[in-house]
């Protein structure tokens, strides 16, 4: 167009007006559609009020070029070819710039002066004297892109036509193609004012007459789109086509005229238009923050036009770029001067080749760089673009040929091409990606060629210098490397570039799958290699190595991104490969983003996938709108071909993709992205499943990193497809769980609920990280802090509202608007990852809107807001840049992103999903499988150490009831539970307090220890008294634990809350520590009163004191002085006690005191003594007794060790003890509870103040004399009811009873003299009273012995004569016993000992027992604290009295002598009733054998046998103390020992035949051996004992046929079997030569001696017939034959049934030996060979089998002898055990494994690597062995088969043992 053209086109269509519109040429420069054209002053003239010459925007150049191009298009229109690329990409770009959804909407001022006529008015064609101009033709190009673009718009309501074309064109042409308008079309507004419509007006046609004008290039760019509006019947709507600015006109009208010019007028409103003309557009959803962008800013991704500098620059570079190619055409020629400046010539296969050198590539490369940062290059001539890869093609020819080895020498030359060659790579195709789009520029054959380069230089190079390790055969390379490290760096880096390159043009550019295989190999090789695992291991820098990988990577991904066709290969290839990878967390997770924690590779490329098939293809994308574009016009399509059938069948297909919905499209790609997801989660789930960590193939450690990776990642930003990737691992995890099918084992479960809690604990790792978000967010910071944290809030309550969540100013929007900054701080628009993710959030955003908001029926309209919503987020889809490209972005920080991202996490089922793994690992703490269980409540207590409050009331509630499971370490896991829930909310001890208690008294240490440390937590934070009272009772049994660690951590824990110190505060005055110490007692007292029934308590409680009080306790002086002041505020407690409260409180802490008492007297004090006198005066009854009893045994304590003493004090405490023995004596004859125990503390009490009431007597033994005339009396009062006086029950039983305690008490011997006086005196005083007669007095007036214990047991045995009462008897035997310990030899007496003896052979009353075996059992414990006593004295006094002690070490004591006679005459006794049903009398004598154990009075053998078998008692504490002693007796004694535990094997058995009446050898509950305790013991010693054990327990069981008694209804020889190979079975071994030596040994039973002998019986003695029943089919021996049962000739007799009996009760006991050795190889896993070099490994046993399947086995072989036919088929059963190999015969096998089986017992050592090198071998499958053994030792001849040999592998084994195959 020129510039005479331009005038004159104003004057033919408008002329006369007062100014002229803006030219076309004049306008131009101010049009989006030249900023890509420098800017330069005489383009854009300066601002000036004169007119002026059009400015000229294209050079004659330019026009020549752009003529040149059309041409081009036009020719490729006119050739006889289907449409060529080139020129579909020119129309693809050109109708995405005229796009109308694409294009500003522009608001225009009316502007009334302006109203141009339309081109039809009647004005002289020549107003302004100008001539009219010829109407041009359109080009074929331009005709075509005519047809197939539309830019019209139409609006609602009234017509306003504005359209807009590039190009100046025929309107003649136009006419006859009239536009086509889209009646639906619709955009949504820019500006919230009602817009104003004109009225309709007549239509008519118009007539421009336009110039034709150089077309520009077209900018690839999109641009602003137009406002809207209708298209009627507007006449303006015809106006002539110009281009238009992308800023609106603002300048104000001038007063000058403007020059005349084309402009486009849109005819404003009358002033009397009417409103209902007005169109009125509905507020778009609030924005709030979100502000649309104004219409003259430049798209999101719109470089803004170039600046003159920067043109002049751009040019600059352009002339340089241009003047190098030219020298560089020119220096080609070898004979050019620069030739070898820029060139050189290398060797390649058989000749030479000239190729660019460093310098001239160099040159080359930064002139390109130069114009693709400009952004220009694609201006450059395509054929310059072609020449420059012409340049570099040579090089990469040359690279791809570089020899195969490394030489020496030859490497840096090496190095140096191959980075030459790989520069030039990377510069083709910087050319390509970044030149004109023009087919030419990316040639195939070009980029093969450059895939094949990369490739050599890789497995040439890289890869095997990544493989080599500093050792090995590779070290030579690794040595290589290590020299020439930066030059391998320099290529490693050029080969980043190169795949970076690759990864953009694959973007680009639909690349052949023969380009795309290759590069898909090379990056997997990449991406799997295996490089060393520290820098010291790697030939390269790891850090640099996992960068390059990465590239590798986002090469792969962005294949899978663009090529939906490659996808499933390329995720099979990865998945495939997985094995590869490093399973260690340290070196496997080298991935690191820029805000993330690191990760995988692996990890991130599954995500990337994931999101990248939730994205819009964008090759597809492509494709598709050029076949949309695609006109049916059969004219343009003259050919009919294959390719055109093709091409059509894609246009279909296209075109109905083009048809979807945008909620369709994104379900479409939430279902690929969901799809690819499982099939990744398929994989790994399948792949770990069976699989243990430490396998040979590491997927379970695999998944377990990948699940890691994707919780680490959950709710970043950069990864929304963690979120998607462990919801479907969970949906396969939680299947499994409920599967219950025989395909789903154990295992596969384990993994399950593992993972399971591994998944929820990262759901709650992400809740933590959230909520740490939300609480640095500061609400006062902005408005969109201040609503996310409202979303955040309602997100954790469950009540996030959808409007909210998806809304406009929701966390999605905060998420897309903050993610390019959020991945890097200048994201560049076009970077795939970005556009991945961004894609990922809009299609989640869109499929939760979809799902949220489902499509209504048509008349129930939703509302406007949705579906404004709705409209916006289809424009996302459909355009991911359309959101920063109509909105301001806004300045999101760092905590705002990822709170956002946060709560759209949030809202995923995954999340969602963890009250479900909650229940499911609740479920399972119920499961049968120990495992499960164990592994189950594994998971639960990870869970809530990360936060207890993700368990609710209920849940909890669940939990507490695992307190009572069966396993320890399920209750010992829950107990932890439990705590960690009670930090967080202590109120939910209501609902576990009780079973907490129990587990104080559970039989496993570690629920115990557990429940200690949590009941001390709750007592500190409990405020209930009744709480604190219960905590502190169940804590004392501990006290006294046998296990030390128990007994210590109790002590700490009631010493911590009773005898913490009180604050030591300055500020805590006197009144709060009198508090604290009154609180103290309070609980002490109370504890006290809860327990005073309760004597194993009380003694608990007296042990707590005596521990932290003693010397050797570390806190012992603080303790002290607590305790005392804890003493001096109980004794004011008990003086100070109101009337009101009465005698009770003072009772409750005198009981308390008294334990204090009797631990430590020095907390008393004189005076504190003195005061409790009181209370022991005026005992009227009973009711006075808890008031007397404590405070007569602080007396009995405390008073030895007082240092001074007041006569007076103690006449007056004697005068009132002395007055209440005879109402202790009587209440206690009527068995008044404790009052015998009170009389006995009154007794040491009046022995001990006696001796200090001297009174007036010379002798000074006033206060003796008058305790001795009060025993002498009782005793001169007993001796006539032996001599025939009328009986008083109630007389003589009190009179026993003050004898027994007080002959126990005093020792009156030491005042013989004085006795015999006092006893004189009282025996005449009775005559004289006449009281008694002589006669009966006899034996007292003429007594003059020297015993005065003698004199008392002569008084009392009388009374244990049968013909007395028994409870007469019972007193007096407690009575004599209690004397007989004053004087020990007593015992030995021959008339007390036949007393003794008569209780037990006359099997006698129960409590004649009783009360013999408590003054025994008092007896044998008051020597061994004498023992004991010494021996704390040898270490303490023993060096200042040692001469002294060896004095009189070597003399026996009367109480050695009594204890030892005790024992001899009476153990057996007491053994048997050990061993009896009654269980307090069963207790009492265990204790009594443990007492003499102890003390060494018999031989181990005589009490070993009898504590094994009390081992096995259900009675807790009898089995307990049982263990303790034998495992002392087993480590002092083991080689005397070891004889008796055959002995005690046959005691225990017969223990529970008679006693428990159960005779399995395992537990019914539990299925626990009996004898478990036994085995422990044994392998806690030596282990030749432990060897010995199994073989001699196998003998036991062992039998000989002719011997074997079979009476009863189960013989008792096959109960006794059962008994010890149930416990055999399930014992816990230790070591694989345990397991050998008892398997060989049952195996050598069953197969070599006694089983074949039995096997020979039953077929010599059981007809053949009867072996088979009747109604089963007769197997074949042959073809054609069967094996009937034999004719039953005259002769043939039926076996007797006593015989048949006794071989089967054989059978039964063989067979149980199998199903044992059979069930022992299997939960041992005993596979295979075994060597003896195996025989030190650990055993390990498979937990989840349990010992119910050995029971089981045994039960069922229990019934055999039920009937007839029962016992046929366990013999034939047996028989075929015996007979058939199930393996192929291994000849030597039998020698090996006796070898092995002596071995295994220790009895000889073969060698170890035997003849040939290797150790000896056995099989432990027993199987395939021949069955050489023979009957009885061999005598018996061995007998004919009766079948064929080779028929005996087609018998079928009947036996209920499994297959060996299947128990391994």
């Amino acid at each position: 167009m020129t510039a005479s053209g331009n005038v004159n086109w104003h004057t033919a269509n408008g002329g006369g007006l007062p100014f002229r519109p803006p030219t076309v040429d004049e306008a131009l420069p101010y049009s989006p559609f030249t900023s890509v054209v420098p800017f330069s002053p005489d383009i854009i003239p300066f601002p000036s009020t004169e007119p002026s010459a059009p400015p000229s925007t294209l050079t004659p150049e330019q026009q020549a070029d752009a003529k040149k191009a059309v041409d081009i298009l036009n020719g490729e229109i006119k050739g006889t070819s289907s449409i060529a690329q080139h020129l579909q990409s020119t129309l693809h770009e050109l109708q995405n710039l005229l796009n109308p959804a694409e294009l500003t909407q522009f608001e225009f001022k009316s502007v009334t002066q302006l109203a141009t006529p339309p081109p039809d008015s009647s004005l002289p064609a020549q107003a302004n004297g100008s001539t009219p101009f010829q109407i041009p033709s359109l080009s074929p190009f331009a005709s075509l892109l005519l047809k197939r673009t539309d830019v019209s718009f139409v609006g609602q309501s009234s017509p306003c036509w504005v359209t807009v074309l590039l190009t100046d064109f025929n309107k003649g042409a136009r006419s006859h193609s009239p536009p086509r308008h889209k009646q639906s079309r619709e955009t949504p507004n820019k500006r919230s004012m009602p817009i104003p419509t004109p009225h309709p007006a007549s239509h008519s046609q118009p007539k421009p007459q336009p110039q034709p004008q150089p077309q520009p290039q077209p900018d690839s760019r999109p641009h602003p789109q137009l406002q809207p509006t209708d298209a009627g019947n507007d006449p303006s709507a015809q106006s002539s086509y110009i281009q238009y600015s992308a800023t609106p006109y603002t300048s104000k009208p001038s007063s000058q005229p403007l020059r005349p010019g084309p402009a486009v007028i849109i005819k404003p409103h009358g002033p009397t238009a009417p409103r209902e003309q007005y169109k009125s557009y509905a507020t778009e959803i609030s924005d709030g923050a979100w502000k649309r962008k104004q219409e003259n800013n430049l798209a999101a991704d719109e470089a803004p036009s170039m600046r003159a500098r920067e043109r002049e620059i751009a040019e600059k570079k352009t002339r340089d770029m241009l003047n190098l190619l030219n020298r560089l055409s020119e220096a080609r020629h070898e004979g050019h001067d620069d030739h070898a400046r820029f060139f050189s010539t290398v060797p390649v296969v058989e000749s030479e080749t000239t190729v660019l050198n460093n310098k001239g590539m160099t040159r080359l490369s930064d002139a390109v760089s130069n114009l693709v940062n400009m952004g220009c290059f694609s201006s450059l001539p395509l054929e310059k673009a072609l020449f420059i890869q012409a340049l570099c093609e040579p090089s990469i020819a040359a690279t791809s040929e570089l020899p195969q080895d490394l030489a020496e020498g030859e490497n840096k030359s090496w190095f140096s091409m191959a980075q030459s060659g790989l520069s030039a790579c990377e510069l083709v195709l910087r050319t390509m990606v970044n030149g004109a789009e023009d087919r030419r520029i990316c040639s195939e054959d070009l980029v093969r060629d450059i895939i094949k380069c990369l490739k050599h230089v890789l497995d040439m190079c890289v890869i095997p210098i990544v493989e080599s390790r500093r050792t090995g055969p590779s070290s030579g390379l690794f040595q290589l490397a290590s020299t020439n490290k930066d030059e391998i760096h320099a290529v490693l880096r050029c080969c980043g570039y190169v795949f970076s390159s690759l990864a953009t043009l694959i973007g680009k550019v639909n690349l052949a799958e023969t380009a795309l295989s290759p590069v898909e190999y090379i990056s997997f090789s990449i991406i799997f290699v295996q490089n060393g695992e520290s820098e010291k291991e790697s030939a390269l820098d790891v850090k640099k190595f996992e960068a390059f990988r990465q590239k590798a990577m986002d090469v792969l991904v962005q294949i899978f991104a663009c090529h939906s066709d490659q996808r499933n290969s390329i995720t099979v290839e990865v998945l495939n490969n997985l094995e590869k990878l490093s399973d260690k967390r340290a070196s496997a997770r080298q991935f690191k983003s820029q805000r993330e924690m690191p990760i995988m590779l692996v990890s991130a490329f599954f995500m990337r996938i994931v999101q990248a098939a939730a994205c819009r293809n964008s090759q597809e994308e492509r494709t598709a709108d050029q076949l949309r574009s695609a006109t049916p016009d059969q004219g343009e399509m003259s050919q009919e071909s294959d390719a055109e059938s093709e091409y059509e069948r894609k246009k279909k297909h296209f075109r109905k993709v083009a048809k979807r919905k945008p909620s369709e499209i994104a379900n479409k790609l939430m279902d690929d992205s969901t799809r690819v997801a499982l099939d990744i989660s398929s994989f790994l789930v399948a792949r770990a499943r069976n699989v243990s960590k430490t396998g040979d193939k590491p997927f379970r450690a695999l998944l377990d990193l990948f699940i890691e990776d994707f919780c680490n990642v959950l709710g970043s930003p950069e990864w929304p497809a963690a979120a998607l990737l462990l919801e479907k691992l969970c949906g396969y995890m939680a299947n499994i769980v409920q599967n219950n099918s025989k395909e789903t084992g154990v295992p596969d479960k384990d993994m399950a609920l593992a993972t399971l809690g591994r998944m929820g604990g990262g759901i709650i790792d992400f809740t933590m990280r959230l909520k740490a978000h939300r609480r640095g967010l500061d609400i006062s910071q902005s408005e969109l802090s201040n609503t996310l944290v409202r979303f955040a809030d309602d997100a954790f309550d469950n009540g996030i509202n959808n409007n909210d969540l998806l809304g406009l100013q929701g966390p999605y929007w905060v998420v897309l608007d903050a993610l390019p900054k959020y991945l890097k701080p200048q994201a560049n628009p076009d970077d795939p990852h970005l556009q991945s993710v961004n894609g990922c959030h809009t299609t989640f955003w869109m499929h939760a809107f979809n799902q949220a908001f489902p499509s209504q029926a048509v008349d129930e309209p939703r509302r406007r807001s949705l579906d404004l919503l709705e409209e916006e987020l289809s424009k996302m889809v459909m355009d991911p840049d359309w959101l920063c490209r109509e909105y301001k972005s806004q300045n999101v920080t760092d905590a705002q992103r990822q709170l956002a991202s946060g709560i759209v996490t949030l809202q995923t089922a995954f999340c969602k999903y963890l009250p479900g793994i909650i229940t499911t690992l609740m479920n399972n703490t119920k499961n049968s499988s120990a495992m499960l269980k164990a592994r189950a409540m594994s998971s639960l207590t990870s869970l809530i150490e990360k936060d207890p409050q993700t368990i609710s009331e209920q849940t909890f509630i669940s939990i507490t009831r695992l307190l009572v499971d069966s396993s320890p370490k399920v209750r010992e896991n829950t107990v932890s539970l439990i705590s960690k829930c009670l930090d967080q909310n202590p109120g939910l001890q209501q609902h576990c307090l009780g079973n907490v208690l129990q587990l104080i008294n559970d039989p496993a240490t570690g629920p115990k220890k557990r429940a200690i440390k949590l009941l001390k937590d709750i007592y500190l934070s409990a405020t209930s008294k009744e709480t604190k009272l219960s905590i502190a009772t169940s804590l004392l049994l501990p006290v006294m634990d046998d296990d030390k660690g128990i007994s210590d951590l109790t002590c700490q824990t009631l010493e911590d809350i009773w005898l913490s110190p009180e604050s030591s505060n300055s500020r805590a005055d006197d009144n709060q520590r009198r508090l604290g110490r009154d609180r103290k007692v309070s609980l002490l007292v109370d504890t006290v009163q809860r327990i005073q029934r309760d004597q194993t308590h009380l003694e608990a409680f007296e042990t707590f004191f005596a521990n932290v009080l003693s010397s050797k306790y570390k806190n012992s002086t603080a303790n002290f002085k607590i305790c005392k002041d804890l003493v001096m505020v109980m004794i004011e407690g008990v003086i100070g006690t109101d009337s009101a409260k009465g005698e009770t409180s003072q009772a409750r802490i005198l009981q308390t005191l008294s334990i204090l008492a009797k631990v430590n007297q020095s907390l008393f004090t004189s005076d504190q003594v003195q005061l409790l006198k009181l209370y022991v005066k005026d005992l009227a009854s009973t009711a006075d007794l808890p008031v007397l009893r404590p405070t007569v045994t602080i007396f009995r304590y405390v008073f030895p060790t007082l240092p001074s003493f007041q006569e007076t004090f103690a006449e007056e405490v004697r005068v009132s003890l002395s007055q209440t023995v005879s109402k202790l004596a009587g209440w206690a004859a009527q068995n008044h509870p404790t009052c015998r125990e009170t009389l006995l503390d009154v007794a040491h009490c009046l022995w001990m103040i006696s001796p200090l009431v001297k009174g007036d007597s010379p002798s000074g033994m006033v206060g003796l004399q008058k305790l001795m005339t009060l025993i002498s009396s009782v005793v001169v009062q007993l001796e006539p009811y032996s001599n025939g006086a009328p009986k008083k029950l109630h007389a003589i039983t009190s009179y026993l009873t003050i004898l027994g305690v007080f002959g126990k008490v005093c020792d009156f011997d030491q005042h013989i003299n004085l006795w015999r006086k006092i006893l004189l005196q009282s025996t005449q005083k009775a005559i004289n009273n006449k009281h008694v007669t002589g006669d009966q007095m006899k034996r007292l007036l003429g007594w003059k012995g020297n015993s005065v214990s003698a004199l008392f047991l002569e008084g009392v045995r009388p009374f244990t004569m049968q013909t007395w009462e028994m409870s007469i008897r019972e007193q007096a035997l407690r009575s004599a016993g209690e004397i007989s310990q004053q004087s020990p030899k007593m015992f030995m007496r021959a008339d007390i000992e036949k007393a003794f003896k008569l209780v037990f052979v006359n099997q006698d009353n129960m409590e004649l027992k009783r009360a013999v075996l408590i003054q025994f059992r008092d007896f044998f414990a008051s020597a061994e604290r004498r023992s004991e006593t010494g021996a704390e004295i040898a270490v303490g006094e023993g060096a200042v009295r040692g001469a002294a002690r060896l004095d009189t070490s070597f003399a026996a004591s009367d109480n050695d002598s009594a204890t030892l006679h005790l024992a001899q005459k009476f153990l057996s006794d007491i053994i048997s009733i050990a061993l009896g049903k009654t269980e307090d009398l069963a207790l009492l004598a265990t204790n009594i054998i443990i007492s003499i154990s102890r003390q060494g009075l018999v031989h181990p053998k005589e009490v070993g046998p009898a504590l094994i078998a009390l081992e096995t008692s259900s009675v807790a504490n009898i089995s307990q103390k049982a263990f303790i002693e034998h495992q002392k007796i087993h480590l002092q004694h083991e080689t005397m020992f070891e004889k008796e535990y055959m002995t005690a094997v046959t005691q225990a058995y017969e223990y529970q035949r008679d006693i428990c009446n159960d005779l399995h050898g395992l537990t019914s509950t539990t299925f626990k051996p009996k004898m478990y305790l036994l085995f422990n013991v044994l392998k806690s010693g030596s282990r030749k004992t432990l060897k010995k054990f199994l073989t001699n327990i196998c003998k036991q069981i062992d039998f000989e046929l002719p011997k074997l008694d079979c009476t009863g209804a189960i013989p008792d020889v096959v109960m006794f079997a059962r008994f010890c190979l149930e416990n055999l079975g399930v014992f816990d071994y230790q070591r694989i030569d345990e397991l050998v030596q008892l398997t060989s040994g049952l195996e050598s039973i069953v197969l070599k001696h006694t089983g074949p002998a039995v096997a020979l019986a039953i077929e010599t003695d059981i007809p053949q017939n009867e072996h088979v029943p009747a109604q089963q089919p007769h197997e074949p021996i042959a073809d054609g034959i069967t094996n009937g049962p034999p004719a039953q000739g005259p002769s043939q007799e039926v076996i007797p049934e006593s015989r048949l009996r006794q071989l089967t009760v054989a059978c039964m006991i063989l067979q149980m030996m199998w199903e044992t050795r059979s069930f022992i190889r299997r939960i041992y896993n005993l596979q295979g060979k075994i060597t003896q070099k195996d025989f030190q490994k650990p055993a390990n046993r498979m937990n989840f089998v349990s010992g119910k399947e050995l029971w089981d086995r045994m039960s069922g072989i229990m019934t055999s002898l039920d009937n007839r036919e029962n016992m046929m088929k366990q013999c034939k059963e047996f028989s075929d055990l015996i007979e058939v190999d199930r393996e192929a015969k291994i000849d030597d096998e039998d020698d090996n494994s006796e070898l092995l089986a002596q071995a295994a017992a220790g009895y000889e050592t073969p060698d170890e690597e035997g003849p040939n090198g290797g150790g000896s071998t056995v099989s432990t499958s027993g199987k395939g062995r021949k069955r050489k053994g023979s009957a009885v030792g061999g005598s018996t001849p061995k007998k004919a088969r009766g079948r064929h040999r080779g028929n005996l592998s087609k018998s079928k084994r009947i036996s209920k043992t499994p297959d060996d195959d299947d128990c391994d």
